[in-house]
């Protein structure tokens, strides 16, 4: 097979932004068999990674998927997050509780 058309595009000082909940309607790495995708939209409910780290983590995950699909050695490995340290989950409490509050 042979790739036809490819594009990666970079928008200047782009952010992703989601809707409260948008997470259960994002699609896992494999859509169908044979088709695969990655991106910071890619797998909101697995890894707990953001923006362009997500979009490597999720292009890893497709990756391995694809060469197991073909029977292909991947040296991929995904390294997973670490839990949030006492300050960070204090921070992440306090910001529910303000966005609750809002």
């Amino acid at each position: 097979d042979t790739i036809i058309d490819l594009s990666v595009i970079r928008a200047k000082n782009a952010v992703s932004h989601f809707c409260v909940g948008s997470a259960s309607c994002s699609p896992g790495v494999e859509l169908t068999e044979s088709l695969y995708i990655c991106g910071d939209w890619i797998d909101r409910k697995g890894h707990a990674s953001w923006s362009t780290e997500k979009a490597v983590v999720t292009g890893r995950q497709a990756v391995q998927k694809l060469s197991a699909q073909f029977g292909l050695e991947c040296d991929a490995d995904i390294i997973e997050v670490e839990e949030d340290t006492e300050y960070l989950a204090a921070l992440r409490k306090a910001s529910k509780v303000f966005r609750r509050k809002s």
